[in-house]
């Protein structure tokens, strides 16, 4: 495609000593991934500055660049915009030509839940005939193929050569997770979404929005965007930004458990590992028994009811989808541990910590211990939060650490702990009631946990989920919580079961 094609619709000045008509064959924002002919975008960063790398993509062959300044001596021409990530999402989808419209595109945003909604759609998809992709926190995976997710939300460029990969392959629907900071950056700013489904808005991203009023706004961006295009928003209601959401989108279809809307349970039970509901929607009752634990659940599946329906999908592909739908990695995973219970969760927000450990405690007879730890470089004032909610909720949990990145663990630690009030801190040795420890070392905390865990007891080791990595010093290492809760039961003699 030709320069001057790419940039028609962009408000721009193209100035340098390229040509305006250059052959453009590819898209880049990192210089490393510059081929003979590419269109690099020299974007400012977090922690660098794409104008820093303008000579390596150009020695690599970029035939131009895009900039919100320009920048002497390159030799190519320069497509100078007031918004750089605007930009890059407007060229990157027409690079691409458009593939969200060549799509069911499904957008879901929220602090929690968006994973869990993402898998009960794809299973619904499935089961109603169709080929979903799906773009998440765990992967991206379509066509038979599953890909790492080095974001939750792809860059633009990255975005729309996997839609449009998707809609080569013969993809539907897509069912992809929104991350607030995808929407605050632009990513999504030219995907066409048929729907959009909103979960719920809790503390997290704090170090990067400030404020949950900045939070909510970014969030609510998605939902502009539906209501432009003539899409479907499903809101929780229940959720207070959630109603606060639906009253300047009014159209919206509502699903709660509390406040009866459009999308609501007649009645329910959650049992040991089932939940079973009779849902009430727009287009009749929905009858579904799902292996998945809590009411925070019971949400998760309402919200992907109420997309379902309104994307038309019949009842029962609803209910077989969710119904076939036996795991999802890092979401109160469960490991057979023989006479005590395991699970491995993503949560690491409170209200995530919370919603867990209430759906477990329904479920135990006996103790609950629980292993979690707060990610460095990240939003510092949820530590004490989640501090006390783990000790509230659990009889004894293990603090240390989850990926520290740059921070000092210890510190980490230090500020979960100043949340904790009126608990016992423990030595390593004995514990004779409800309390605490601090162990540091991720590996040795589960297997005192397990060590710890007695007939009829629960252990959760939280924060980390599906992640397979630990991240120290800015070196990423092999760790997964499963294999190593899974290798501690072992080794205590219980009986594990493969995923």
């Amino acid at each position: 495609m030709r320069l001057s094609e790419l940039t028609a619709t962009l408000r721009c000045e193209v100035i340098g000593n390229g040509s305006i008509d250059a052959e453009v064959t590819g898209i880049a924002y990192d210089s490393r991934a510059v081929e003979k002919g590419y269109l690099f975008a020299a974007m400012p960063g977090e922690h660098v500055d794409g104008r820093g790398f303008v000579k390596a993509a150009v020695d690599k062959g970029a035939s131009c660049l895009l900039a919100l300044a320009p920048i002497p001596d390159t030799g190519v021409a320069q497509v100078i915009v007031p918004d750089i990530r605007a930009a890059l999402s407007k060229v990157s989808d027409r690079f691409y030509r458009s593939p969200s419209k060549r799509l069911v595109l499904v957008g879901i945003t929220g602090t929690n839940g968006k994973t869990t909604t993402t898998y009960l759609l794809e299973s619904i998809i499935k089961e109603a005939g169709f080929n979903p992709g799906v773009i998440g926190t765990v992967n991206y995976r379509y066509g038979g193929k599953v890909f790492s997710a080095p974001h939750t939300t792809p860059q633009a460029p990255d975005l729309h050569r996997i839609l449009a990969d998707m809609a080569a392959r013969g993809v539907t629907h897509c069912v992809m997770e929104v991350s607030s900071h995808s929407l605050e950056q632009r990513r999504v700013a030219d995907c066409s979404f048929r729907a959009g489904i909103f979960t719920n808005l809790t503390h997290d991203h704090l170090d990067y929005h400030k404020t949950m009023d900045e939070y909510f706004r970014c969030k609510s961006m998605l939902f502009e965007s539906i209501a432009g295009s003539g899409g479907y928003s499903i809101i929780n209601t229940d959720d207070p930004w959630g109603e606060r959401l639906k009253a300047v989108f009014s159209g919206a279809i509502a699903y709660g458990i509390k406040k009866r809307g459009d999308v609501f349970p007649e009645e329910f039970t959650l049992k040991d590992g089932v939940t079973e509901a009779l849902i009430r929607t727009p287009e009749g009752t929905v009858s579904v028994s799902a292996h998945l634990v809590g009411e925070y659940n019971l949400y998760n599946i309402l919200a992907a009811v109420g997309a379902a329906v309104s994307l038309g999908i019949e009842r029962g592909a609803i209910e077989r989808g969710i119904a076939s739908l036996s795991r999802i990695p890092g979401r109160l995973e469960k490991i057979e541990a023989g006479s005590f219970r395991a699970y491995v969760d993503y949560a690491h927000t409170g209200d995530a910590l919370e919603r867990a450990l209430a759906a477990l405690r329904e479920i135990s007879s006996g103790r609950i211990i629980t292993v979690f730890g707060c990610g460095g470089n990240r939003d510092r004032l949820k530590r004490p939060k989640m501090g006390e909610i783990a000790t509230r909720l659990s009889d004894i949990t293990v603090i240390t650490s989850d990926n520290p990145r740059d921070e000092d663990p210890l510190e980490i630690t230090g500020e979960i702990e100043a949340g904790i009030k009126g608990v016992v801190r423990y030595a390593h040795e004995d514990i004779f009631a409800k309390g605490y420890l601090v162990i540091p070392d991720r590996r040795e905390a589960i297997r005192k946990a397990v060590t710890l865990a007695q007939k009829g007891d629960t252990v959760l080791v939280a924060g980390k989920g599906h992640e397979d990595y630990q991240i120290v010093k800015g070196v990423k290492t092999p760790f997964s919580d499963f294999s190593v809760l899974d290798e501690a039961i072992r080794e205590r003699g219980g009986a594990t079961a493969a995923r």
